[in-house]
């Protein structure tokens, strides 16, 4: 290990990684955005840093390796280029590559339109506040503040959780910069759990969980570890966190898994 890494990686990350990386069958569950790649003004310009996805082709010849994003899943898969062997899961919890490419589920008639309704509204939002705008996903619709000014971004959150977020059926959930509102329950903590469910029903039960994100979004992925049973939750940046653990950029993450990827070799 590198002086770097032991630096960041000393006292608890270090002894936690170290029992978790020495158990059977483990998940490896990382964030994309803020992650695994640093955070970008164009979403679709952002790509894993070199060191991480090095690490990422190496850690899942010995391990289960997953991307939990609230990106759509293709979109997810454009940007991340994983290597084979990683599952996708997309849309905050609700799609996953183990249920096909796309992610496999379907919204029914009045989802659908319940979509529409607060994706329309959504758009009447972001013309009245320039430097917003919204994204279109499969299940959800998301208003993007970071290329506005401060004072029309909180303008254009406030509209988005006063009128669109309020709507009977719609679930909403606000992260950096953005309000993302959904069609369908969105959470990476539900995702995380059914994924783990399905991969133990595929073989040998999962034993522990390591997720990583940075996002608040990312706090109830964090909620349903059991640090007690071995999971290990390691928060990427500033901010209040349940996670354990914490380093500071996406640099720190690729120390963190080049690391994992020699204790697993053993």
């Amino acid at each position: 290990m590198s002086e770097r890494a032991v630096d960041v990686l000393r006292g608890s990350l270090l002894e936690a990684l170290g029992t978790f990386a020495g158990r059977g069958r483990v998940l490896v569950a990382l964030d994309f955005d803020g992650v695994l790649s640093p955070i970008v003004d164009v979403p679709s310009a952002a790509r894993p840093l070199p060191e991480s996805a090095e690490a990422l082709a190496a850690l899942v010849a010995t391990t289960d390796v997953a991307l939990v994003s609230g990106r759509d899943i293709t979109d997810l898969a454009a940007c991340a280029s994983p290597p084979p062997g990683v599952v996708l899961v997309g849309g905050h919890g609700t799609q996953s590559s183990l249920d096909g490419p796309d992610g496999g589920r379907r919204l029914s008639e009045q989802e659908q339109e319940l979509l529409e309704r607060m994706g329309a509204q959504l758009d009447e939002i972001a013309a009245a506040h320039p430097g917003t705008s919204v994204e279109r996903k499969p299940m959800s619709a998301v208003l993007h503040t970071r290329a506005a000014e401060r004072v029309v971004a909180v303008e254009a959150t406030r509209a988005a959780l006063a009128g669109p977020a309020a709507l009977e059926g719609v679930h909403a959930l606000r992260g950096k910069e953005v309000v993302e509102l959904g069609a369908v329950a969105l959470g990476k903590g539900a995702g995380l759990q059914r994924l783990r469910e399905a991969l133990s029903a595929s073989g040998a039960p999962v034993e522990a969980v390591l997720f990583s994100g940075d996002d608040v979004t990312d706090e109830d992925a964090f909620a349903v570890l059991d640090p007690d049973a071995g999971d290990v939750g390691v928060k990427v940046g500033p901010g209040d966190t349940r996670a354990g653990h914490r380093v500071s950029d996406p640099a720190e993450v690729a120390l963190l898994l080049a690391h994992l990827v020699q204790l697993r070799a053993r």
